[in-house]
């Protein structure tokens, strides 16, 4: 062979040894990760992004075999930087999971992730349990991952949405290759590991991947939308129709405020009073994705009037809704618009005769839960129950010592983190495969092989 020839096989050795370096390494670490998992929890945490990891690692492999080694030097080169560039991205997919992972080897965290996964799991089992015996088609993949992340406020990542990072390191075509993420997310503020009361949280989040996991998006847009533009007309609102536009705006995080109340009671309410504390002047406020802090926080209590809860109002703290937003008329009427709201957001869900109440087993009684009461070992409701009744506590822990006395909060704080971590739901948390197109691996290698050479920099490089 000539030594051009001689050069072209050195090239495609050295991407040889560099995609089993990667696929090496990240058999070491899941093995480590399985190894760990002694319950496994996180066992179709681990599976699905096998699946997509080694699956493209795979398919670059097999690619290798095709490249032509007789190109000319220049060409074979190129050919060789771009399956680098390749195999780069893919390590920043798997670097974007494992970083979140394995915050569960970090000695502050874990006790805190380790009570994150049970109220999670509580929140989400009881839906996929629940569904066919209600008659709902649905496949449950892994429920999802929560990890602490450098962000204010709780978020959520479903498996149709590609997060932030993934969308700048990845590119506009690896982006929608992974329109379907391999597990979905919950980011959890770093305040919750002092603060582990927050993780009532979780329900407004788990309430989102659960209306994307069962195609209820545009279904119950339309629903509310509908809903209120009947209210608003029987009302006689100046113009109906931008009533309803505004409330069809907001209709995913309605559901997910709805879902918070219906899966955690009064607490998700107490929750987010304390986030949604502007100044008197801000409460009124219209918003984007939201509606006005003082509307938002009149949906929650009135959600729990109508589930019959206790305390519905007294969960305000104090605050007066109706007073916040006098003055502002978007706000003042949308506050008239609420009851419509929650009444069909409690209604039977788009396209089934379920409710959130069937669905999540809701029983007011449940919310009785005073802590540190434990519940039942299979009691599914049991850690967000928990998590209910140890916000409760915070409060009157807080009420109750002399201010800049931590000494309480942090006994607390400890105690939460234990019961939780401690009382685990039994059972191997496998889940099956996703519904809806799966996130392989052979796919994601095809579209990385599809890529020219400035995509695949732009991908590969990101931010850098």
């Amino acid at each position: 062979m000539s030594d051009e020839g001689d050069q072209n096989r050195r090239w495609l050795g050295r991407l040889r040894r560099e995609l089993g370096s990667l696929r090496a390494e990240f058999a070491a670490w899941l093995a480590l990760r399985r190894k760990h998992d002694v319950a496994e929890q996180h066992a179709s945490h681990f599976t699905a992004i096998e699946d997509c990891i080694d699956g493209a690692a795979r398919g670059l492999t097999k690619h290798l075999d095709t490249l032509d080694l007789d190109l000319p030097r220049g060409e074979f080169a190129e050919q060789c930087r771009r399956h680098d560039l390749r195999i780069l991205w893919l390590r920043r997919l798997w670097r974007f999971f494992r970083e979140r992972i394995d915050q569960r080897d970090d000695a502050r965290l874990a006790p805190l992730l380790r009570a994150a996964d049970e109220v999670v799991w509580s929140a989400w089992r009881s839906v996929f349990e629940r569904a066919p015996t209600l008659g709902l088609s649905v496949t449950s993949g892994p429920a999802p991952l929560p990890f602490i992340d450098l962000e204010h406020s709780p978020a959520a990542t479903p498996r149709s949405w590609v997060s932030r990072e993934l969308s700048r390191d990845g590119g506009p075509l690896l982006a929608e290759h992974l329109e379907r993420l391999p597990i979905a997310l919950i980011h959890l503020p770093v305040k919750s590991v002092a603060s582990p009361w927050w993780l009532v949280f979780i329900g407004h989040e788990v309430g989102h991947h659960v209306q994307h996991h069962l195609g209820l998006v545009e279904g119950f847009q339309d629903h509310l939308k509908q809903a209120v533009l009947r209210s608003a007309t029987d009302l006689k609102l100046d113009d109906a129709p931008l009533a309803a536009e505004r409330w069809g705006r907001w209709s995913q995080e309605v559901f997910a405020d709805v879902y918070s109340v219906v899966s955690f009671g009064t607490a998700a309410v107490r929750a987010m009073v304390e986030f949604e504390q502007h100044p008197d002047a801000r409460m009124g406020e219209p918003r984007q994705n939201y509606p006005s802090a003082a509307v938002r926080l009149h949906l929650l209590a009135r959600t729990a009037e109508r589930l019959g809860l206790t305390g519905a109002q007294a969960s305000l703290n104090g605050v007066d809704p109706q007073a916040l937003v006098a003055g502002v008329e978007a706000a003042e009427e949308d506050l008239r618009l609420v009851d419509a709201v929650v009444e069909a957001s409690l209604a039977e869900l788009p396209g089934t005769d379920v409710t959130l109440k069937e669905l999540l087993g809701f029983d007011a009684r449940h919310f009785e839960l005073r802590w540190p009461t434990v519940p039942a070992p299979f009691d599914v409701t049991g850690p967000r129950r928990m998590a209910g009744a140890a916000l409760g506590a915070w409060a009157r822990t807080e009420a109750t010592h002399a201010k800049g006395d931590t000494a309480a909060l942090d006994m607390l704080a400890s105690t939460v983190k234990q019961l939780l971590g401690e009382n685990r739901l039994p059972g191997r948390r496998s889940g099956a495969k996703p519904p809806g197109r799966p996130v392989d691996g052979d796919g994601l290698s095809d579209v990385l092989l599809g890529l020219d050479t400035a995509r695949l920099e732009a991908a590969a490089l990101g931010a850098a």
